[in-house]
This record gives C-alpha cells, structure tokens and sequence, in this order.
C-alpha cells in the first residue's frame, strides 16, 4: 500500500519532530543505549518512508509463510 503525498510529509514531519523533540518514549539520560534505538527506529521508518514510499510493516507484523 503506497501513501499519498501528504501524508507521507506529514509522517515525515513527524518523525523529525520526534528526534528533535526533547520528549521521548525512552529519554537517553536514563537508558543511554535504549534511547537510542528507539530514535534509530524513527529513522529507519523515515529513511523507507521515503526511499520505497510505504511503511516498513515488517517492523510490526510478521508474515508467516504457508508452506
């Protein structure tokens, strides 16, 4: 499923807001390492936001495969 353009700026502009933003789901002081990967994370799904044009779903749902 592709996304139009404006929610993709908007999803975007978001995730940037998020990373600048001194507010987050894990703050660095307190778990340095984990507080990066979930910054890490955004910016996965912004780098394949824009580079595929749809949502990485892999990161939140798992296809299993019928044999």
């Amino acid at each position: 499923m592709t996304l139009k353009k404006s929610h993709k700026i908007l999803l975007v502009l978001f995730g940037l807001i998020y990373l600048i933003s001194p507010v987050d789901l894990i703050p660095e002081f307190l778990v340095p390492i984990l507080g990066w990967v979930d910054d890490g994370v955004i910016l996965y799904v912004i780098y394949h936001l824009v580079r595929y044009n749809r949502l990485p779903w892999n990161l939140f749902f798992n296809k299993k495969k019928k044999p």
